[in-house]
């Protein structure tokens, strides 16, 4: 077999990891064996050690490629040179993927079995909820938002964004995904944006970013 260079390996690495997502995301990872992970991945368990030395490896390949997504958003979301609006859509982007890669199942494993590891993803969460609050508290003193509650803007986006991204409750609701982040998109951006910020974006292409996040989520 080839020797695989060391660039090659790491981008190989987060491509078949990106292949557990949804699986951790819905099922955990304590219950997986090596071998149901290398089928999941579309490896031999052979292949598999070509790229991952063991189980916890392959989790923190896994983690920090959350954690790498959380923190490139954020250096968008601290962007002053950035409009208001424009930041606006990447928290409802990181919101979404928040949700995708980092499960209440998932974490509740990591707690678990790699506590190292849940500790670093605390701690980038923590930076995160952080970089958010400040975000809506200097738009709320520059009066492009509403008044509201950073915390609670916060939260509501968890909750909600956490349904949507569940197959379950879209089937139970009639729902796509596309129609539901849409709808919840333009549902979020009328409570914070102030009306005269709001008519100034009445010619953005949600749809557009909407198909963008789809296809970022296809990817994964």
């Amino acid at each position: 077999m080839r020797k695989i260079a060391p660039d090659e390996r790491q981008m190989m690495r987060k491509a078949y990891v990106k292949k557990l997502i949804h699986v951790v995301r819905t099922q955990g990872f304590l219950s997986l064996t090596i071998q149901d992970i290398a089928k999941t991945m579309n490896l031999s368990r052979a292949s598999l050690y070509n790229y991952f030395s063991s189980k916890e490896d392959i989790i923190l390949e896994l983690t920090n490629l959350c954690i790498d997504y959380i923190n490139e958003a954020g250096q968008t979301i601290s962007n002053e040179a950035l409009s208001y609006p424009l930041r606006f859509q990447k928290v409802f982007e990181q919101a979404v993927f928040s949700a995708v890669y980092a499960s209440d199942i998932y974490l509740t494993d990591l707690k678990r079995s790699c506590r190292h590891l849940y500790e670093k993803k605390m701690q980038s969460r923590k930076e995160q909820l952080s970089a958010i609050h400040t975000f809506y508290r200097n738009g709320m003193n520059a009066e492009v938002f509403n008044q509201l509650n950073p915390s609670i803007l916060i939260i509501q986006d968890e909750t909600v964004v956490g349904k949507l991204v569940n197959t379950t409750f879209l089937v139970e609701e009639e729902l796509s995904l596309k129609q539901a982040l849409f709808d919840y998109y333009v549902a979020k951006k009328t409570q914070v944006l102030k009306p005269e910020y709001l008519q100034n974006t009445e010619n953005e292409d949600i749809n557009a970013m909407v198909e963008s996040i789809l296809k970022k989520l296809a990817a994964i």
